[in-house]
């Protein structure tokens, strides 16, 4: 499928996870560093699953619920409730080899055929992706379940409590052939569980009356006991995971409560943290003083200098920002949000004769990451003001279509056919826009 169409069809299952109806889609986080974090935890379990981890894509869910999902294919979204709440990566390892265990098992190609004629193409996209999930079996479908006598359904539920304990099984194979203790998965659905335990009130009695956790729970007990315990987790896979932990707590939590918490404390995470919490007061000066002590303890660290671009954009300083982002784009080259982060800088500028270097770094990070609006909306931006309306057309084609705005796509993508030399490669790909709008509004 091509990209721009895949995403689209991701964020309808995503939206219809977490509510039913796509207007009500909640945030998904775009961030570097924790892409890049979330990459390095995960990819031990993909390669123990025999999966090219370049075909699975990992999804943050800006959300307080501590919870995990498959939905629309090979697509793993964790929740940022869950990413604060694990303590270990072997924790959180377990939630993604989990996940994993639900795309090799093709639980969501049988579970939407198994629903079919249940109650339509709405709910089976919920149910069945929401299911797909560590934390998800069927208490996570009780919006869905309660009141209802339906036999049908109940056997549906059936159906996804036995894909919920293959999957739990698969998942502790992932773990320990990629070196992590088994046992986290245990210290997981004990979380899970104690969550669920102040639900019951709202719970359908079927399933109250089935001891749904302590089923799986001691299923994984007996299979974790036979399996060696690993250390797959490495002093630098550590440190990252603190790091993603401070910056989500630094962005996710209340500012003045992240610097009660984290005054008294000199190590580098609580720093970032400060940092964080500090700019979004919003404390220009111990912002940039904090992300200045980063960058002085770790000089290479491209996400140090993106961070303090970061601050330096939104604060209104765009000419010191990009002069960050070019620092950082020196040490990670290919990082496409950092290139990004770059061109929107340089837009900022208002700087005409800067226009070309924005244009050529946005486009850089759409070719590398065709999964970014805010990309292609800037990348419009530069286009429309080098004169290239074409161009410009093109690119908010491709952003309405990520979005799954289609009716929007298709009429900038026939603007774009019209200002395009026929034939060209920017010609052909608001031909291939327009299809796939058109087929996406039948």
């Amino acid at each position: 499928m091509p990209r721009p169409l895949r995403l689209a069809v991701v964020l309808v299952a995503f939206a219809l996870v977490v509510s039913g109806r796509p207007a009500d889609a909640q945030t998904l986080i775009r961030d570097a560093e924790i892409e890049s974090t979330l990459d390095r935890i995960a990819n031990p379990i993909l390669r123990a699953a025999a999966l090219n981890p370049d075909i699975v894509d990992i999804y943050i869910v800006k959300d307080r619920e501590m919870n995990a999902f498959v939905a629309g294919g090979n697509n793993i979204f964790l929740h940022t409730g869950l990413l604060r709440r694990l303590e270990t990566i072997d924790q959180l390892r377990a939630v993604i080899a989990h996940e994993v265990g639900h795309i090799t098992g093709g639980h969501l190609v049988r579970r939407n055929a198994a629903l079919k004629g249940a109650r339509g193409v709405a709910v089976l996209g919920m149910l069945g992706a929401a299911a797909a999930a560590i934390g998800g079996s069927p208490e996570a479908a009780v919006g869905i379940a309660a009141g209802s006598q339906s036999v049908a359904r109940r056997n549906a539920l059936a159906h996804n409590r036995a894909e919920e304990a293959s999957a739990d099984q698969a998942g502790l194979r992932f773990a320990a052939a990629a070196g992590s203790d088994p046992a986290a998965m245990l210290e997981v659905l004990r979380l899970f569980r104690g969550r669920d335990a102040l639900r019951l009130s709202r719970m359908d009695p079927y399933l109250r009356t089935h001891p749904v956790w302590s089923e799986r729970i001691a299923l994984i007990e007996e299979r974790a006991s036979t399996l060696r315990r690993g250390d797959g987790s490495t002093p630098e896979d550590v440190y990252w995971h603190a790091r993603m932990v401070a910056k989500l707590d630094g962005f996710l939590d209340e500012p003045r409560r992240v610097l009660r918490q984290t005054t008294a404390d000199g190590s580098e995470t609580a720093t970032l943290a400060r940092a964080v919490g500090n700019h979004r007061l919003p404390d220009v000066s111990s912002s940039l003083a904090l992300a200045d002590t980063l960058i002085a303890k770790r000089p290479d660290d491209p996400f140090y200098y993106e961070l303090k671009g970061q601050f330096l954009l939104e604060s209104g300083r765009a000419e010191p920002a990009a002069a960050s982002y070019r620092r950082a784009v020196e040490l990670a080259p290919f990082e496409p949000l950092i290139l990004g982060g770059l061109g929107r800088a340089l837009l900022n500028t208002n700087d005409a004769s800067l226009l070309e270097e924005a244009r050529e770094k946005l486009a850089l990070s759409a070719r590398i990451d065709g999964d970014n609006p805010g990309v292609l909306r800037d990348l419009a931006l530069a286009e429309a003001r080098l004169g290239n309306e074409g161009a410009a057309a093109l690119a908010t084609a491709e952003r309405y279509a990520l979005t799954g705005d289609f009716r929007d796509a298709e009429r900038n993508a026939g603007r774009a056919v019209d200002l395009m030399p026929t034939g060209s490669p920017g010609w052909r790909r608001a031909q291939d826009v327009i299809t796939l709008s058109r087929r996406a509004q039948k």
